[in-house]
């Protein structure tokens, strides 16, 4: 429910103490939050290759949204296409909260253990045109990072994380050149828009009831991807393609706000935050083998360098009082990210003319640790199960549906917030959980070839 906001003066020593106490706390869930522009791929680029568990993505070229995942598919493009495609991501966190305390020492934190996943849509537009016989140009609209959890404010995992969400969307263009009729090179440029909204419960002590800590941040930032096309024999394509590394600078307003006993809620304290995150560079190496006019294999294997993201900071202006000598707390979290693979296997019938259905499994590696999971993304490794099927119409319309469900490796999580560059930890608040997690994902895609 949303809240009025109004100032009001506080003047009492006690209460201006209770205050330092929550602004410090601001670093907890500020910095947790922005774990998630460093964030997870999102592989739901299309619906079309979904019930194939996203195998094959570099070497498949079968629609323009190849532009995304290996630009020299684009040289598979025979004219002007346009393709777009809503995937729903439904995900269930359901977690067992062993231990918890809220932001002041020995001040246990009690409340529901609720499911922390929300619903989310993703959605993507993808054009190619050829505009002559060996060049076409591709544009992509699309998010290949984002996120939303959500715990209710009577949470137990409060004073660690209410809200979160992420949107980066991805502008991208780019070109492909037939080098040879055996082979195609591609490579574009990406601009990358962030946003983050997040939220979270800041505990006090009884003369100060809980505050509410509002972040938003957003900021752009410039990448390159480039791929290869090799035609090996009529009935086998190899794929390889690079994505390159992404500094992502996000700038903000953090906002603290503080409900005395007996008063109106009241907005005290607005600082300015920044922080810039390594979003990291990935590499795609897929396989489309056609056995026969009815079957053909897909096959991926996908590494992302996510060990360049092992320590997140955030600077604050002005400076967050409470630090040694009550100088301003500038903080890093240490999250030692590792290298991740996500090896696929996807399988296509072609029943027809007109229909055609898939099938596929994949194993995705998470970066985290136990030992530096966060309430915020509770993340594991997981297997991929897909189903799809997709309906050509004429030469010009053809619809795509896919199912995929995920199963999680269970995730064990020790939650205790940043520290100050320093390592001295700036707050009590602590969430002890294991998480038990699915999903289920559903997309819906058309493509439009003007012929």
């Amino acid at each position: 429910m949303a809240r009025k906001w109004e100032a009001i003066p506080f003047k009492s020593r006690t209460i201006k103490s209770g205050l330092r106490i929550l602004t410090s706390s601001l670093v907890i869930s500020c910095l947790s939050s922005q774990v998630f522009a460093a964030g997870f791929q999102i592989q739901e680029q299309n619906a079309s290759q979904l019930g194939l568990a996203y195998s094959g993505t570099a070497a498949l070229a079968e629609d323009a949204s190849t532009g995304f995942w290996n630009a020299a598919g684009l040289s598979h493009i025979k004219g002007t296409q346009i393709v777009g495609s809503v995937v729903g991501i439904l995900g269930s966190f359901d977690y067992d909260a062993r231990n918890a305390n809220s932001s002041i020492p020995n001040v246990p934190a009690t409340g529901s253990n609720d499911d922390a996943a929300s619903p989310v849509a993703v959605p993507s537009f993808h054009v190619a045109t050829r505009f002559s016989d060996r060049w076409v140009l591709g544009f992509d609209v699309n998010v290949p990072f984002g996120l939303t959890t959500e715990y209710d404010d009577d949470s137990i995992a409060r004073y660690v994380a209410t809200k979160s969400k992420l949107q980066a969307w991805n502008f991208g263009t780019s070109l492909a050149y037939q080098v040879l009729p055996c082979m195609s090179i591609g490579a574009g440029v990406d601009a990358l828009w962030g946003k983050a909204d997040l939220q979270a419960v800041i505990g006090a002590n009884g003369l100060i009831p809980d505050g509410y800590q509002h972040n938003s941040a957003e900021g752009w930032a410039f990448g390159f991807h480039a791929g290869v096309l090799w035609q090996v024999m009529p009935s086998t394509r190899l794929g390889l393609s690079y994505r390159s590394k992404i500094n992502l600078h996000a700038e903000g307003d953090s906002e603290i706000v503080s409900q005395p006993a007996g008063a109106p809620i009241n907005v005290f304290s607005v600082r300015t935050v920044q922080t810039q995150v390594a979003l990291p560079e990935s590499l795609i190496f897929s396989l489309y083998h056609q056995f026969n006019d009815e079957f053909a294999l897909t096959s991926d294997v996908h590494w992302t360098n996510w060990s360049r993201t092992d320590v997140l900071g955030l600077r604050f202006s002005p400076p967050v009082a409470g630090g040694p000598g009550n100088q301003g707390i500038d903080t890093n979290t240490n999250l030692l990210f590792k290298d991740t693979i996500r090896i696929a296997l996807g399988l296509i019938y072609n029943y027809d003319h007109h229909w055609s259905f898939r099938v596929g499994g994949a194993f995705d590696e998470s970066p985290t640790r136990d030992e530096h999971r966060i309430a915020r993304l509770p993340d594991e490794d997981r297997w991929w199960l897909g189903l799809g099927a997709a309906y050509t119409l004429n030469p010009q319309w053809r619809f795509d549906v896919g199912y995929a469900h995920l199963f999680f490796k269970n995730a064990h999580l020790e939650d205790n917030g940043p520290h100050a560059i320093s390592g001295v930890p700036i707050s009590a608040a602590h969430l002890t959980a294991d998480y038990k997690s699915n999903a289920n994902i559903l997309g819906v895609q058309f493509r439009y070839d003007f012929v």
